[in-house]
């Protein structure tokens, strides 16, 4: 899905200016429903230095050949190659995306709200594609309200002013959209323990969020993931030591901040009984020594009152976000 985006965007923006009208950027606590486990939130603003030496150092790799995209991108690819449109790409700034998960039958179920605050202009090309399959033919819509509900082969979409929402069924999508854009007036977030949770955090990283262990949800919501380092962890302290550590965190908050092309920072607070601290740090201790030192570094482990406190960071930045856009995962 945002490798499409990223498709159309990147050759769109040669037909409009910088300088272009830009769309409101909506309250991420609008997104969740009341039973939501997680709440997830990634934000890249147009003054963040460190994020646009990210985007320049990609868009650089890119042009000059030294990435080279996947054929389902040769139009990406050709348009960089000749030209340097990192002012144009800047002019999408600010960027938002809110993932809100949920446990339905036993199985994670996801929301996405990504907004585009600049290109007010291409929203239509973006709709439009989004609304059809890989052979041109559209989905089948129905209108609801201020949009059209577009019922894609795996999810439901939805466009409401510059934010694209994809929800797991029409029913979800329309609890948002009447939230996004109410009748007459204002409706309000729906309250829940992880909105609650959500709004103490602190809104300033590139990315943030909170998960409260409901369900069984972090199980779920770290098989969904099938990340190779949480895979390399799961390995290396056994499967069954990792559920138990697991199934005693309550909850967690997290953030992730871009300081330069090359890195991010992260922080996770995990918290638990103070019974089963030693525990969890103990795995996480044993486990780090597991993880791609390519990828990830400096990472420290430190027990707490009631939690478990995570420090490291992500490495070689451009070369992951490089990497993920050649596989298809961008």
């Amino acid at each position: 899905m945002m490798r499409k985006i990223l498709l159309l965007i990147t050759l769109l923006t040669c037909m409009v200016m910088a300088a272009s009208e830009r769309n409101e950027m909506p309250n991420p606590e609008l997104i969740p429903e009341g039973d939501c486990y997680s709440i997830a939130v990634v934000q890249l603003r147009e003054n963040d230095e460190p994020i646009k030496q990210l985007l320049e150092a990609a868009l650089k790799s890119i042009s000059s050949g030294e990435t080279k995209l996947p054929a389902s991108m040769a139009d990406v690819s050709a348009y960089l190659s000749g030209n340097n449109r990192a002012d144009m790409l800047f002019a999408g700034l600010p960027f938002q995306t809110v993932r809100c998960d949920r446990m339905v039958n036993g199985q994670t179920q996801g929301t996405s709200a990504v907004t585009l605050a600049g290109w007010k202009g291409l929203q239509v090309n973006v709709r439009n594609s989004l609304s059809a399959g890989p052979d041109g033919k559209a989905f089948p819509t129905t209108r609801y309200r201020v949009t059209d509900l577009v019922q894609r082969d795996i999810n439901v979409m939805c466009q409401v002013n510059g934010t694209f929402l994809f929800t797991p069924d029409a029913d979800s999508a329309k609890k948002v959209v009447d939230r996004l854009a109410p009748k007459d007036k204002p409706v309000p977030p729906v309250a829940s323990p992880t909105l609650t949770a959500f709004k103490a955090l602190p809104k300033t990283s590139d990315a943030y969020g909170v998960v409260i262990n409901q369900k069984g949800a972090f199980s779920q919501l770290l098989k969904s993931l099938n990340n190779d380092q949480i895979q390399k962890i799961r390995d290396k302290v056994g499967n069954d030591r990792l559920e138990k550590a697991v199934a005693n965190t309550k909850s967690a908050t997290w953030s992730i901040d871009i300081t330069s092309a090359e890195r991010a920072d992260l922080q996770a607070v995990l918290v638990c009984e103070q019974k089963d601290v030693a525990d969890i740090a103990a795995l996480f201790e044993e486990g780090k020594a597991s993880l791609d030192a390519t990828k990830v570094a400096d990472v420290v482990i430190t027990p707490g009152q009631g939690s478990v406190t995570v420090k490291g960071a992500i490495i070689n930045l451009k070369q992951l976000m490089l990497d993920g856009m050649v596989k298809g995962k961008v």
